[in-house]
């Protein structure tokens, strides 16, 4: 089986135009799903390493974490922390994820152009989802001018988007409130306008249901991988999923 070593050298080569200078973008480094270890996936968040142990064995999937750490930082000695996220981990703390080095994790990233705050271990995920770079970067090509309706919204990353687009009216809503603060430091961050009334946290179709008129939205969009109802359903039994 390819080491670990081998398999990071991989990625990082075939990711290398993603890097920027500054330190302030986001991206997966490395998914073992799909390149060689199904037991590791790490994110690189700013200079923050997120690593993902999805071992059956937290123990050997904790061995595979501190080579692939010792490894990286020779690599790139600008990383400042490191968060370990235990998928089978016996605690809610080690599946949000635990503080591995460093002092301080980074709450904030660089995309496009756009900033957006994070909070890396607020869920089992990061609070902001990586897969949708390409569907971010189309909003803030095709949305100025229009009126946007996130639902599902999670943290709000493709409402922010429309929002540097120059959409005429971005609506964000979202079952928890927490997600939604987050989506408005966001704003703070690129100097967008909070309206309060722009925010709702609520299930989606009761809070829709209780507009009296009907409402025209240029653009509607559901967050992939969130949904209200199955949110819900995760907050009263394991309140660490989105």
């Amino acid at each position: 089986m390819t080491s670990i070593t081998q398999l990071l050298e991989q990625s990082i080569e075939a990711r290398k135009f993603l890097f920027d200078a500054t330190h302030q973008s986001a991206l997966r480094l490395f998914n073992g799903f799909s390149e060689g270890n199904p037991d590791l996936v790490i994110d690189l968040y700013a200079s923050t390493l997120v690593f993902h142990n999805y071992a059956d064995d937290v123990t050997r999937g904790l061995s595979l974490v501190k080579e692939a750490q010792n490894f990286l930082l020779k690599q790139f000695s600008w990383l400042r922390a490191g968060i370990l996220k235990t998928r089978n981990g016996p605690t809610q703390e080690e599946k949000r994820g635990q503080l591995l080095f460093g002092e301080k994790p980074d709450r904030k990233i660089q995309e496009h152009g756009v900033w957006y705050a994070i909070d890396l271990t607020m869920n089992r995920d990061a609070s902001f989802y990586l897969d949708t770079r390409n569907l971010r970067q189309w909003l803030i090509k095709n949305m100025r001018g229009k009126s946007v309706l996130n639902t599902f919204a999670y943290t709000g990353s493709l409402g922010t988007a429309a929002m540097a687009a120059g959409a005429s009216h971005v609506v964000q809503v979202d079952l928890n409130r927490q997600f939604l603060n987050l989506s408005k430091d966001s704003y703070t961050l690129n100097g967008f306008p909070i309206q309060k009334g722009d925010f709702i946290a609520a299930d989606f179709f009761p809070a829709i249901g209780k507009y009296r008129s009907p409402i025209l939205f240029d653009h509607i969009q559901r967050q992939s991988g969130s949904g209200t109802r199955k949110r819900a359903a995760h907050q009263q039994s394991s309140p660490a999923d989105p």
